[in-house]
């Protein structure tokens, strides 16, 4: 007897309802009613818990899905990207065969979107995602101690950071986004730069270089963007295979609030005490805790390996 074939889905939308503070219903209302007159057989999710995006997006994907679509913020878009990965961090599919991600930004900082080049704008950004246009790009794998004590993995796709970062996300996350995405992120920098001890962190980046000192934080970056548009590794590049290591050195609280707009617009990597390098993996750890920071979560702590993972995901970008 001939085995019948899975059903696939062509398309599967996976929406946060709560991104950027929570859209209006009426501005939702529009974007579903514009995603089904485009995508007429597309299935729509709502995300209902933390990580609930991700164990959506790993049944699409084993369902065959054939494009997977975050509405949401960056937080939203990591979750929806990781579900194209086992619990190891292991490509459920190759590349070829899995579903593209596509992305429509509804959050407070569309931080990833914005390295893609993909405007917050709903109209143009389902323009973009009916070009069918994709380009493979990397993804990180982190392992680290979670927040139950137990060593845990996560994927992320744009930003990775150890120390500062870390404290302002936890921070972020308990006073929440009332203020908007700028404002909200740039109070919780100051109430984590008022009781935050840089930390003495070991460094090692592809098992080679080594560097053991006091740090403010390291970033570990695919995109350039974080924190609502602040570009914290203006060198990086989502496709190259590399991480961007932006190592932030022993400066004081009147120091780091000084050079708040060299990082916003970049030119903070000019400064003495800032070096950038670029690897595929690099180790860190510390003498007392360290925060990590993965895609605006806070998920847990020291020590940490990270790792890239070249051309790992297919995603759907502005045609060039």
């Amino acid at each position: 007897m001939a085995r019948s074939k899975q059903r696939s889905e062509p398309a599967v939308f996976i929406v946060n309802p709560q991104a950027g503070g929570g859209k209006s219903e009426r501005q939702l209302k529009e974007l579903l009613a514009e995603i089904q007159a485009i995508y007429g057989n597309a299935k729509i999710v709502f995300t209902e818990r933390k990580l609930h995006a991700t164990e959506i997006a790993r049944e699409a994907v084993k369902a065959g899905a054939e494009l997977i679509v975050a509405v949401g913020g960056d937080g939203t878009i990591s979750e929806v990207a990781a579900g194209s990965f086992d619990e190891k961090g292991k490509a459920i599919k190759p590349v070829k065969q899995a579903p593209a991600l596509g992305i429509l930004p509804a959050g407070s900082g569309s931080d990833y979107a914005k390295t893609l080049g993909i405007p917050r704008a709903s109209a143009i950004a389902l323009q973009i995602l009916q070009t069918k246009n994709t380009k493979t790009v990397d993804a990180g794998l982190v392992e680290f101690v979670g927040l139950n004590g137990q060593k845990t993995k996560r994927i992320f796709i744009n930003i990775a950071d150890v120390g500062i970062g870390g404290e302002v996300v936890d921070i972020l996350e308990r006073q929440g986004k009332r203020l908007g995405a700028f404002l909200s992120y740039q109070l919780a920098t100051l109430r984590g730069l008022i009781g935050y001890k840089n930390k003495n962190l070991e460094i090692t980046i592809d098992k080679k270089q080594k560097f053991d000192g006091t740090y403010n934080g390291i970033i570990i970056a695919i995109g350039k963007y974080f924190g609502s548009g602040m570009k914290i590794a203006p060198n990086a590049e989502p496709d190259d295979g590399y991480f961007d290591v932006v190592m932030l050195g022993d400066m004081g609280k009147m120091e780091m609030v000084a050079k708040m707009q060299k990082v916003r617009n970049g030119s903070h990597i000019f400064e003495k005490k800032v070096t950038v390098h670029r690897a595929k993996q690099i180790s860190i750890r510390a003498d007392a805790r360290a925060l990590l920071d993965c895609d605006g979560e806070m998920p847990g702590e020291c020590p940490a390996e990270f790792s890239i993972l070249p051309g790992a995901l297919k995603v759907v970008v502005p045609p060039t």
